[in-house]
């Protein structure tokens, strides 16, 4: 019990003592803005603008992710995308932006609250470690003369030397409080950071408008290109066959021999139910009925150019739009790696916890490919797999450097 205690004030004293180092940064930054506010005012404090808040949203980024780790929980982080057109206009932006403001307000909050309980903690581990060590170090280092350990602390004698390190004492004890203290200032910190509840909304409203505009927009495609291969294939196979069939009837009415027309006609018919299983199998493949998800999956893996590595769990029963969204994003993303990686082995994993689902398509690959759907590069098809995701509120990354390897991760809610 005791043993936790401390380690949790330890912990808790660590945090304190990076929000000073970081509080110091962070005055920095807040006179660096000064400066950049009144030069903008005559117009050349616009670049510097532009670069302290770069700097400010990177500091603030961390910060998040620090505050995250001690709250156990993500402290969410959204900015709007800045225009790529003129200085003024993305200073416009910029300053229109509430998460700016956010970032300003948690800089003298860590300027000022963040280096006050820093320093605080610094004084009562210093002072601890220098009051409980004055016997020894006035005995080997000034014998008989007064010393003062701390601040208004005068060692003149062994009796003093002997009771300073009660106060030494009193300051660990003092230190054993850090952790409500660190996570009053995390909660803290984290509500200035985290958009209000308000914005949070708006901005989720909208991301669902725009997945809906989306999503219609993809149906309304594979509607289109449901219709050009019935049209095209299936359509254009069934008149030929007619055709024939109407040679075959006029043969008989006139006692000609007919076979010559059935072969063709059992051809054209036969090639239409091709295009219509393949168009069945375009909208929900029929292995997925029969063998479920992990079998689907895995008869893609045995089927692909280059070898093919199935980690499954049970994933269950799940709905039927779920599985065909996972089963078409991980062939999609298979298909992909094959293609553009050029990787020598392919491992595809499926997870699923009671609320979601998880697909990983990773590969040894080239990689680079983060660099590609940067630069907003539609040709990999990944685009396609986003799309269908978020028709699910779904999540999609893609964690790829140059000279890999590559991890593609789509997940899915079980749960509707």
């Amino acid at each position: 019990m005791i043993t936790q205690r401390v380690r949790e004030a330890a912990r808790a004293a660590g945090t304190l003592l990076t929000g000073l180092a970081v509080g110091l940064g962070a005055v920095v930054l807040v006179l660096t803005w000064v400066l950049a506010a009144v030069l903008s005012v005559v117009g050349i404090g616009l670049p510097l603008l532009l670069a302290v808040s770069g700097v400010t949203r990177r500091v603030t980024g961390w910060e998040r992710r620090r505050l995250g780790r001690v709250l156990g929980r993500v402290v969410p982080q959204r900015y709007r995308e800045p225009p790529d057109a003129t200085v003024v206009a993305r200073v416009k932006t910029l300053v229109g932006d509430s998460a700016t403001w956010r970032d300003v307000g948690w800089l003298l909050v860590a300027a000022t609250v963040g280096v006050g309980l820093g320093a605080a903690v610094a004084y009562l581990a210093l002072g601890a470690v220098n009051a409980i060590t004055v016997p020894l170090w006035w005995w080997v280092l000034a014998p008989g003369d007064p010393v003062t350990p701390l601040p208004g602390v005068a060692v003149t004698n062994w009796w003093r030397a002997a009771a300073v390190p009660l106060v030494g004492f009193a300051y660990l004890a003092l230190l054993l409080y850090t952790p409500p203290v660190a996570g009053i200032y995390a909660r803290f910190g984290a509500r200035v950071l985290s958009p209000a509840p308000s914005t949070e909304l708006a901005e989720r409203v909208d991301f669902l408008s725009r997945t809906r505009a989306e999503v219609l927009e993809a149906h309304g495609t594979e509607l289109r290109r449901i219709e050009r291969d019935l049209h095209d294939g299936l359509q254009s196979k069934l008149v030929n066959a007619n055709v024939y069939l109407g040679l075959i009837d006029q043969a008989l009415e006139q006692g000609h021999p007919a076979r010559e027309f059935a072969g063709p006609a059992r051809g054209q018919i036969q090639a239409a139910l091709a295009d219509l299983r393949a168009v069945v199998r375009s909208i929900y493949p029929p292995i997925l009925s029969d063998r479920g998800l992990t079998g689907a999956l895995r008869s893609i893996a045995a089927d692909s150019a280059m070898p093919c590595e199935l980690v499954a769990d049970d994933v269950g029963d799940l709905p039927a739009a779920i599985e065909s969204a996972a089963y078409f994003g991980a062939s999609e993303a298979l298909t992909n790696a094959v293609r553009h990686a050029r990787p020598t082995r392919v491992r595809i994993t499926v997870e699923r916890s009671p609320d979601v689902l998880v697909v990983r398509v990773a590969d040894d690959g080239i990689g680079g490919l983060e660099d590609v759907l940067r630069d907003g590069a539609t040709g990999t098809g990944l685009a396609g797999i986003q799309t269908r995701l978020r028709a699910f509120d779904g999540k999609f990354t893609v964690v790829s450097p140059v000279g890999g390897p590559t991890e593609v991760r789509m997940e899915l809610p079980c749960v509707w």
